[in-house]
C-alpha cells in the first residue's frame, strides 16, 4: 500500500551499526552502542534518518510474522496457535524449551536493546540541526515513541533491561560503558516518560504520505498496555478514556475488512506497518494456507500450510460469529467448499485455518500487500471493559463495550445479568478477546494477566511449569560481556 517507504540511506559518512541478520547469531560487542562519524547537517538529513529507524526498529515488532518477532513470541507460546510443521522451532516454543542461549528468544533482547540506542543517537544527532522547530519536534516524539514502544516489549518479555539512555555513550564507539540492571521503578518510569512525552508532542493522525508513522494514539496505547501489565486498572481506565476522547478512532463495520488489501488508513487501527506487494510485503497467506486450498478468484497464492488455531479454541465461537471469515473450518478446494475437518491430511488436527489477512489482487504468490496491523481500537475497548470490571465487578459500561465488539460480528450480546462476580465477567473478556483479536500479538500477555498462562501450558498436555517462564532468559552473550547483568531467575 502506498506509505512511507523503509529504506535506509547512507548519512554523510555516518555509519550505524545494524541489527543482525535474520537467521544470524548474536553479536555480543554491539548490544547498545553506535558508531557515528560526524553529525547530521540539515533537515534533509534528519527526514532520512528517523525514516532509517522506522525500518530498523519500528519493523521488528512484526518482522512479517518471522518466529523471533515479539508478535510472533506472544502467539506461538500459546493456547490460541499450533503449527502443522512440528520442526524445532514451533516444538521449542510449544513446549517452553527455550534456554539463555536460545535465539529464538533472546533475538528480542539483542534487537530492542540496539533499536532504543538507534534512537537516542537520532535524537541527539538531530537537535542541533537548524530546520523548522516544528517539524524537528515531531521527529524527537516519534523516536521517542518508538523507545517507550521498544522499552515496554523488553519489559514485558525479559523484566527490567539494561538499556542506554545516555546519547553521550551511545554516540561513542570507543566508550565500554556496561549500564545495569535498572530497578522495575526505573523502567515503568522510563517507559512512562517517553510515551507520555510523544503523546503530548504527537499528532492523531496524518495525510497519506506519511501513513505508518507512530501518532498520539500510538503512544497512548503503551502506556494503556503499561497500565494493564501493571494492573494499574485506573490507570488503564484513564488511559483507555483518553485514547477514546481523541474522537478519531472507531470499529469498522466488518470484521474481516481491518485486515483486507486496502485497511491502510481504516480508523479502527491505530498502528499499523504499512506493505506492498513491490516493496515490502506481507506473507501471512503463505504460512497458513494447505496445499488443497484453491484461491477461487484466481489470485497467486503460495501454501506452505503451517499456522494454526487449535480445534478447542475455534469452538469458543458460535457458528454464525462474522469473525468466522477469517477463521476457517470450511474451504474452497477443486471439489468446491468442504469442512477441512473431512479431508484426510495429517494437518487437519492441529487446528483451523487463520485466513486473517484475505488475498491480494495483486499478490504474487508470497507477496500481498495487506497492511500489519499492530494496534487498533477493539483492543483498546476491551482492555477498558477488563479494567472497569476489576475496579468495580460487572457493570453496564464494561458489558455495553464488549457488545460493541459482539455485535459487529453479529454475534449473540451478553447481559449484566449473565455474569454474578467479578472473575466470571474476567473469564469472558479473556475469551472475548481471544475470539477478536486471534493470532494478533496479545495473547501471551492476556493469559499471564490473568494468571493463566502456565496453567493453560499444563492444559495442552505440556510439563508443568514453574513462574520463571513468565519472563524469558536474558541472552547469555550479554551476561558474558557485562558482568553487571544478573539472568533472570530460573535460568
Amino acid at each position: 500500500m502506498k506509505s512511507i517507504k523503509y529504506k535506509l540511506y547512507n548519512l554523510l559518512g555516518i555509519v550505524f551499526i545494524l541489527f543482525i541478520s535474520c537467521e544470524g547469531e548474536l553479536d555480543p560487542e554491539v548490544f547498545d552502542k553506535l558508531s557515528p562519524s560526524n553529525y547530521f547537517q540539515n533537515a534533509e538529513d534528519a527526514k532520512t534518518a528517523v525514516t532509517g529507524v522506522y525500518s530498523k526498529v519500528l519493523e521488528e515488532y512484526n518482522r512479517d510474522f518471522n518466529a523471533r518477532s515479539p508478535m510472533m513470541l506472544n502467539v506461538s507460546t500459546t493456547d490460541e496457535f499450533d503449527c502443522a510443521w512440528r520442526n524445532t522451532t514451533w516444538e521449542t516454543y510449544r513446549k517452553f524449551l527455550w534456554t539463555a542461549s536460545t535465539n529464538l528468544t533472546t533475538d528480542v533482547y539483542s534487537r530492542f536493546v540496539k533499536g532504543i540506542s538507534n534512537c537516542v543517537g537520532t535524537i541527539a544527532q538531530i537537535e542541533p540541526i537548524k530546520m523548522d522547530e516544528t517539524l524537528k519536534a515531531r521527529y524527537i516524539a516519534e523516536l521517542r515513541a518508538i523507545i517507550g514502544l521498544s522499552a515496554y516489549t523488553l519489559y514485558d518479555f525479559y523484566g527490567p533491561t539494561a538499556i542506554v539512555t545516555d546519547p553521550e555513550i551511545v554516540l561513542d564507539p570507543t566508550s565500554d560503558f556496561n549500564p545495569e540492571k535498572p530497578t522495575k521503578e526505573w523502567m515503568i518510569n522510563f517507559i512512562q516518560t517517553e510515551a507520555r512525552a510523544s503523546a503530548n508532542a504527537l499528532p492523531v493522525s496524518y495525510g497519506s504520505q506519511d501513513y505508518g508513522r507512530v501518532t498520539k494514539g500510538t503512544a497512548l496505547t503503551v502506556l494503556l498496555k503499561l497500565a494493564m501489565h501493571e494492573k494499574d486498572w485506573e490507570e488503564a481506565v484513564t488511559i483507555s478514556q483518553e485514547i477514546m476522547d481523541l474522537k478519531y478512532y472507531e470499529l469498522q463495520s466488518s470484521y474481516i475488512s481491518i485486515f483486507a488489501v486496502s485497511n491502510e488508513q481504516n480508523k479502527e487501527i491505530i498502528q499499523a506497518l504499512p506493505r506492498n506487494v513491490s516493496d515490502h510485503s506481507n506473507g501471512w497467506l503463505a504460512g497458513v494456507l494447505p496445499s488443497e486450498y484453491v484461491e477461487p478468484n484466481g489470485i497467486p497464492v503460495q501454501k506452505w500450510n503451517g499456522y494454526k488455531v487449535p480445534w478447542d479454541m475455534f469452538a469458543k465461537y458460535e457458528d454464525t460469529d462474522k469473525r468466522l471469515e477469517a477463521l476457517w473450518a470450511k474451504m474452497n478446494t477443486k471439489d468446491g467448499i468442504i469442512d477441512i475437518r473431512t479431508l484426510d491430511a495429517s494437518w487437519v488436527q492441529y487446528g483451523a485455518i487463520p485466513y486473517k489477512y484475505s488475498a491480494d489482487p495483486a499478490g504474487t504468490g508470497v507477496d500481498h500487500g495487506n497492511d500489519v496491523v499492530v494496534f487498533r481500537y477493539a483492543d483498546i475497548l476491551l482492555l477498558r471493559a477488563e479494567a472497569l470490571n476489576n475496579l468495580n465487578g460487572p457493570n453496564q459500561e464494561s458489558i455495553d463495550l464488549i457488545n460493541m465488539i459482539r455485535n459487529r460480528s453479529e454475534a449473540t450480546p451478553i447481559s449484566l445479568d449473565q455474569f454474578s462476580d467479578q472473575q466470571s465477567l474476567d473469564d469472558y473478556i479473556l475469551d472475548e478477546r481471544f475470539r477478536e483479536l486471534f493470532l494478533e500479538g496479545y495473547r501471551r500477555q492476556d493469559l499471564i494477566r490473568h494468571g493463566k498462562f502456565l496453567s493453560e501450558a499444563a492444559r495442552r498436555g505440556a510439563p508443568a511449569y514453574d513462574d520463571h517462564f513468565l519472563l524469558f532468559p536474558i541472552p547469555q552473550a550479554v551476561i558474558d560481556e557485562n558482568p553487571k547483568i544478573q539472568q533472570n531467575p530460573g535460568y
